[in-house]
Formats: structure tokens, C-alpha cells, sequence
């Protein structure tokens, strides 16, 4: 079996023991609970759109590993049409659930940046890292697995390294080695989907020094191992879901990503699947390849999501009566044109990238680093502008509960109202949306500057390749100016 179905999906994460807690409660079904439920319909219809692929191959391509159809999020590209193919998926997604589908997408960064990772590794050292990750890879892409991955440690006193930390277990770290494995503790942050995947593939989140030798270790676990600890992350909208009615969420049907807190707590990782283990000279370049690569495929998300964001402005602004009004369109024009920056720098990345030494296809680092900040840059203008248009009714309408009351629901009906032609309940739920949207009734702002690195590491990158430059640009400058010497 290289492709599953949804159904397949959802019975294998109902079926596994994962310990997740969630507003101080223990989870039992996870499929059952509101909070969790629509993160998996998102995973879900990813697998329906991937089993149900036509010949075009735009969900799904040939495995050379299994020389079989596997999903694009399986897949390492080998080629820059691969890479695309990849790119394009997220912004196409994000249309159908406006949400955040980590337990598929963030696989992919770690399966690619590993590949080309351990192929050095045994290259240079003789180890057999390689083989043990094609052997997990073969695993995954036969099974059709949900793989998330984990590498945001949560990092205590950001201005001291892992081993220098008063609690080393603030970067997650190998307490114990043992002939067949080792063992692990500490944690990693707002995990996209770890919960609800079936396995998580950790990997270290800095460069490291040989004094941080136990915190360089990369693994694969299945999400419901002996000892990982989920605590579920409580953005506002999940009270909503506990609470209220689905009129109030805004995304109506899949709502936000169902990301946890993974706590290992003396975590038993099997020696076969261990992809790093002290190697600290390779985590730079692992973590560096993760980043480029999330930073690409963010890119393209976070396009799709401010499409939804212009779309339910302009909705809302027609439900207002001034859907026509120049100052509207030249907002509404606005935006779009710093959404198609990002993603044509994006798209850049890929058509400047280069092939790694193990055939992985990757983003120009530059290109995509630019396009990962601008697109952050897009995400909060955006937010601000989307309020703009939509007025005072984002995050002030009354409950669903209060417009379907006995005795005030007429009243909400009658002084909600927008145009005559618009039911008051439509113009109430695109307000939702455009709250949820912009970050007032969600996480997107946040994951969107957060995710794949903070804008700093962004602008380092672009500092790092102007200073490899300047003197370059500042030698033309001055022969166009006719100056000799200084």
C-alpha cells in the first residue's frame, strides 16, 4: 500500500495511546474532541485529494525508493520540477481549509534536509545514518504515514548555548546511551500537528558547539511513544469550539492546526532510528536546510492564506455597501501586490536552487529567506488592512447563541444588519473569518513570523549574503562616479 485513504488516516491516529492533555482535561478519542477534530478533517481531505490524483501527478508522483505513486509530501525531490510541484501544493490547500495540515507538510522539510544531511554524514564519517533514514523513508512512503516535525526546542535563556542553560533539558538532549539506542528528554514547542500524526521526525534547532555534543541528535518516534507528552497550545478559537456554536469559529469546518507542546520525558529512541547522534559539526547544515525548506513551502501557504484574507475583506466590504468604493479596491490591489512578492521570490528560490551532493533539489537560500520575510511583512499589513476594510464588527459581534434568542435575536438581526440584500447572519460570519484570518480569532500572524524561524534569522541570512557583496556594489558605484582609490 503506497497511498491510503482518509478513512485509513483517521482510524490509524483513533487508534494510537497518544497521552495529550488539552484545558487541564486528558484527551481520549482525539477525532472526537472539538478542538482536535477539525485539524484531522484538514489531514484528511489532504489524503482524499492524494488517493483520488489524477495522471497530471499534481498531489502525488514515483517513488524511486518503492517505485511506486507516493504522496508529494513523502517525496525527496530530486529535480526543480519537483521542487515546484511541492511549492505549489500549500497555497492550492489552503484554499480548501485555511488552516495549517503540519502533519503532512513539515514532513517534508525533515525528509529532504535529513537526506541530503546523513549522505554527508556517512560520506564523511563512515556512519550509517543514511541507510537507517531510506530504510524509515521506504516505511513511511509504503505505509502512506502522517510524519510531523519537531525542532523549535523551547530554549529557556535564548542568550546562553543548550549546554550552558541552568536546566539542560530546555534543549532536548541524550541522557542515556545504550548498546541498542538511546534516550532522550526535554521538549519541543508548537509542534504543527505532532498529535495527530503518526510519527515525529526530531531534529536539533541550532548550530552546536562540541560542549553541546548531547543535544545533537536527530530520531523518528511514533507520536504515541512510551514517554511523549502532548500538551495542546489554547489559541482563543478553541474555547469557541468547546463552548459555542459553529457559527462563532469562523473557519467553520477545519478551524485551526491542532498544534502540541511534545514533552519527551526519558524518551527510549531505538539505535536503527537514529539519523544523528553527536555529530554536532552537521546540525548547522541540517537546521539551515529544515529552515530554507519550511521558509519555501510557508511562502506558499501564507499566499494562499492572504488570498482568503483579500477574498473575505472584499466580501465584507460589498456586505458593508462599499465593495465598489476606490479607496476599497486600491487596499484590496494593495495587498495582493505584496502577497505576489513573497511568492514570486519563492519562486525565484526555485529556479535559482541547486542540487545538494545527495541529489536533493534545493531552495537558493537567499531568495527564500527574502521571500519568507516579505511575506511575514504581508501577513501583519494585511491584517491591519483587512480590520481596515471590515470595520468595527471584527471581533465585536454577539455569540451565535445571542442571534438565535428567543427574546434578543430579533434585536441582533435588526441592528447587525449591512446591506438590505445581505442576511444579517452572513455579514456576522465573514466578520468571523476576517478575525480568524487576521490573528484576532487565530494563529496565522503568529505562526506565519514564528514559523521556520523568526524574521531575525531571516534578515542574518540577507545581511550574510550583502556582506559577501558590498564591496562589489560599492567598487561600481564609485567607477561609474569616476573616483579613483578611496
Amino acid at each position: 500500500m503506497a497511498l491510503r485513504s482518509k478513512k485509513s488516516y483517521i482510524e490509524s491516529i483513533r487508534s494510537l495511546k497518544t497521552e495529550l492533555y488539552s484545558y487541564g482535561e486528558k484527551v481520549g478519542d482525539l477525532w472526537e474532541h472539538p478542538c482536535f477534530r477539525p485539524a484531522m478533517d484538514a489531514i484528511a481531505m489532504v489524503y482524499d485529494f492524494t488517493e483520488n490524483d489524477g495522471d497530471d501527478g499534481f498531489f502525488t508522483t514515483r517513488s524511486p525508493f518503492i517505485d511506486a505513486k507516493v504522496s508529494r509530501f513523502l517525496h525527496i525531490h530530486q529535480t526543480q520540477e519537483d521542487l515546484r510541484s511541492r511549492f505549489r501544493l500549500s497555497r492550492f490547500l489552503v484554499h480548501k481549509h485555511g488552516a495549517c495540515i503540519g502533519a503532512r507538510c513539515v514532513g517534508t522539510g525533515a525528509l529532504n534536509s535529513l537526506y541530503a544531511t546523513t549522505f554527508e554524514m556517512d560520506r564523511d564519517l563512515g556512519t550509517d545514518y543514511h541507510s537507517r533514514l531510506l530504510t524509515f523513508l521506504r516505511n513511511v512512503q509504503e505505509k502512506d504515514l502522517a510524519v510531523s516535525g519537531a525542532m523549535m526546542d523551547v530554549k529557556g535563556d535564548r542568550g546562553l548555548s543548550p549546554h550552558k542553560q541552568t536546566d539542560p533539558d530546555l534543549y532536548l538532549r541524550v541522557v542515556e546511551e545504550r548498546p541498542d539506542g538511546v534516550v532522550v528528554r526535554g521538549a519541543k514547542a508548537s509542534i504543527s500537528g505532532a498529535a495527530i500524526s503518526n510519527e515525529i521526525v526530531v531534529m536539533p534547532c541550532t548550530a552546536l558547539s562540541e560542549e553541546d555534543k548531547s543535544y545533537a541528535v536527530s530520531f523518528a518516534v511514533p507520536s504515541d511513544a512510551k514517554g511523549v507528552l502532548h500538551i495542546a497550545e489554547a489559541p482563543a478559537p478553541n474555547m469557541r469550539r468547546l463552548v459555542g456554536d459553529e457559527m462563532d469559529y469562523g473557519n467553520a469546518m477545519y478551524g485551526v492546526h491542532g498544534s502540541t507542546h511534545v514533552i519527551f520525558d526519558n524518551v527510549f529512541v531505538p539505535r536503527e532510528r537514529l539519523f544523528m547522534c553527536g555529530e554536532y559539526a552537521y546540525a548547522g547544515s541540517l537546521v539551515s536546510r529544515f529552515a530554507d525548506l519550511q521558509r519555501l513551502n510557508t511562502s506558499s501557504c501564507k499566499a494562499g492564506h492572504r488570498d482568503l484574507l483579500i477574498g473575505a475583506s472584499a466580501v465584507a466590504a460589498e456586505y458593508n455597501g462599499v465593495g465598489r468604493a476606490r479607496h476599497i479596491t486600491e487596499k484590496l490591489a494593495e495587498l495582493y501586490f505584496q502577497s505576489e512578492m513573497s511568492f514570486g521570490c519563492a519562486l525565484a528560490s526555485i529556479y535559482t536552487g541547486e542540487k545538494s551532493a545527495s541529489g536533493v533539489f534545493m531552495p537558493d537560500q537567499l531568495y527564500v529567506n527574502i521571500a519568507k520575510l516579505q511575506g511575514v511583512n504581508a501577513i501583519w499589513e494585511g491584517t491591519y488592512t483587512a480590520a481596515d476594510i471590515t470595520g468595527g464588527l471584527v471581533c465585536t459581534p454577539p455569540a451565535a447563541a445571542d442571534f438565535r434568542h428567543g427574546k434578543i435575536g430579533d434585536m441582533v438581526e435588526k441592528y447587525f444588519k449591512g446591506k438590505d440584500d445581505v442576511p444579517t447572519e452572513n455579514r456576522l460570519r465573514m466578520a468571523r473569518l476576517v478575525e480568524y484570518l487576521t490573528g484576532q480569532g487565530s494563529v496565522v500572524p503568529i505562526e506565519s513570523t514564528h514559523g521556520a524561524g523568526s524574521p531575525q534569522a531571516q534578515r542574518i541570512i540577507i545581511q550574510q549574503a550583502l556582506a559577501e557583496k558590498i564591496d562589489k556594489f560599492k567598487e561600481d558605484a564609485k567607477i561609474m562616479a569616476g573616483i579613483k582609490g578611496k
